[in-house]
């Protein structure tokens, strides 16, 4: 009878700290995952979706949900923050198991039910232990530890067993968190900055940038815009069009002159040069100048 008691409480036991650990899990997950959440929100990393093609249709939208009113880009983030969270929660164990063994330190074993009884109730070190071990052996020793321990185990309590300061610290992280979680939501307030800024870089909207600059691209627009060959002239059935080129074309304008000149002019008698002039010009010169004038417009008369 004293050996079954002993195997129950050591179930009960192994059954309470399972429990415990679930708790401690669950605890260190939050904790996690909502500073995870507050470094999100404040750095606002739910604009991201947007560079994202399987999520940019949803970006903007919400479900139908009858008492919440949530868009799509918090939900994605929800379940990326839950990921990460998991993923930190075992790379944390594996950086912890590392750093003792770089630091030489022997790692804490797994504690069964009877190691936290023991640690937890002083009065029952090592007895715990020999009583269980011994619990089917008939002697009168061995009876009278079972029966004092059997006693000892009625006053022990699962409560005590919980770790309660590993408790109160995650408690502690999720309660401040918490409140600037609250702080965000009810201010609105946010980093100054988002992956919006790093999109807006590229002028395409797309994080691949073109090796060709924008110089170079606008300067190859420019030129494959400019026609290099002769255009066609387009024609219509039925419809005559006149491709006679009009006078002058391809000529300067001196050209143009020469052109329309009429070879057959014959210029008219030349005026004598006494009918061109004025008398009082004539008479504002000095002596001798007269003779040279006319003789200058004589020949200008006959060479033209």
């Amino acid at each position: 009878m004293i050996a079954l008691d002993l195997e129950i409480f050591t179930k009960k036991i192994n059954s309470a700290l399972r429990r415990h650990r679930t708790i401690y899990d669950l605890l260190e997950f939050l904790s996690i995952a909502l500073i995870v959440l507050l470094i999100s929100i404040f750095f606002n990393l739910d604009a991201v979706f947007k560079l994202i093609p399987l999520t940019e249709p949803y970006v903007g939208l919400s479900p139908n949900l009858p008492f919440l009113t949530i868009n799509y880009e918090r939900i994605f983030l929800f379940f990326v923050v839950c990921l990460a969270s998991l993923i930190l929660m075992e790379l944390y164990e594996r950086s912890r198991k590392q750093i003792r063994k770089s630091l030489k330190k022997e790692l804490k074993k797994k504690q069964d039910a009877k190691d936290v009884v023991e640690e937890t109730y002083p009065e029952l070190k090592d007895r715990l232990k020999t009583a269980y071990d011994t619990r089917k052996e008939d002697n009168f020793i061995a009876r009278r530890l079972n029966q004092s321990v059997s006693k000892d185990v009625e006053n022990v309590a699962s409560t005590d067993l919980l770790d309660k300061k590993r408790v109160l610290s995650s408690l502690g992280v999720i309660f401040v968190c918490g409140l600037f979680l609250s702080a965000l939501f009810v201010t609105g307030y946010t980093a100054p900055f988002s992956p919006d800024d790093i999109l807006s870089r590229f002028p395409s909207g797309s994080l691949v940038q073109s090796p060709m600059t924008e110089d170079e691209n606008s300067t190859s627009n420019t030129s494959s815009s400019i026609p290099t060959d002769t255009p066609p002239i387009s024609s219509e059935p039925g419809v005559d069009i006149d491709i006679t080129l009009p006078p002058g074309t391809g000529m300067g304008p001196g050209d143009m002159l020469e052109s329309t000149e009429d070879s057959s002019f014959t210029p008219s008698t030349p005026y004598p040069p006494e009918s061109l002039s004025s008398q009082h010009f004539y008479d504002d010169l000095p002596a001798g100048y007269e003779d040279i004038i006319k003789d200058y417009f004589k020949k200008l008369a006959e060479n033209g």
